[in-house]
């Protein structure tokens, strides 16, 4: 089991946290990493500067041209597979991404992006790339 960081705000309770939508806490490894914890903070702050160009400049608006939400989770994935492939965890057999990666149709680097993802998002979004 891995620690999972939760915030409480707006009167909310554990009962009414999805645990799938919660940020898992990054393992230690990653933090004794520059690369690593320039990536997570790009990625972490990410939404709030798209939050914020979209506050300023309203609807209608490309507010995040280069997708860089995604982008960033991409960039830190991509990172770790390639610079970290032993602290990887397993595929998990309860992510159904994990067990159709296993087939071997994708590209090596990009199931281990996926399983990289497992470190640092949400479950709910893990599935997503």
């Amino acid at each position: 089991m891995r620690a999972v960081a939760v915030r409480y705000c707006d009167g909310m309770s554990a009962r009414n946290v999805d645990p799938a939508d919660e940020w898992p806490l990054p393992p230690p490894w990653m933090w004794g990493c520059g690369k690593c914890t320039e990536l997570y903070r790009a990625m972490k702050q990410a939404p709030k500067l798209v939050d914020a160009a979209l506050e300023e400049l309203g609807p209608g608006i490309d507010c995040d041209p280069h997708d860089s939400i995604v982008s960033t989770q991409i960039r830190l994935a991509r990172h770790i597979a390639t610079r970290h492939v032993s602290e990887l965890p397993e595929a998990d057999e309860e992510c159904e991404r994990c067990v159709s990666d296993a087939s071997g149709n994708l590209p090596a680097v990009l199931a281990l992006e996926h399983r990289a993802r497992h470190l640092f998002a949400p479950p709910s979004i893990v599935d997503m790339l």
